[in-house]
């Protein structure tokens, strides 16, 4: 589940959140049927490690170290807005 929503990014917009919420309810059904087939993401891949905590370690390490410019961009783009 972890590999799957890290791209998911907060744009500020209420309704999207709502889409957002979905897609993750979405994949938790998704991950929970994968792992009863005994699939997942290995931890060559991507953020995934070994151990669950270090997985959700990384996953912190890029909401709260490498989002900050990502937030100041969306905040720019919501603010500039002509249309």
């Amino acid at each position: 589940m972890v590999a799957n929503l890290t791209g998911i990014i907060c744009d500020g917009a209420d309704p999207s959140c709502s889409l957002k919420i979905t897609r993750g309810v979405s994949t938790v059904v998704l991950s929970a049927l994968l792992a009863m087939e005994g699939k997942c993401v290995t931890p060559e891949e991507g953020i995934v490690d070994k151990c669950v905590d270090k997985s959700i370690h990384n996953l912190t390490a890029i909401g709260t170290n490498g989002m900050g410019p990502t937030d100041e961009m969306v905040l720019n783009m919501m603010t500039s807005k002509n249309c």
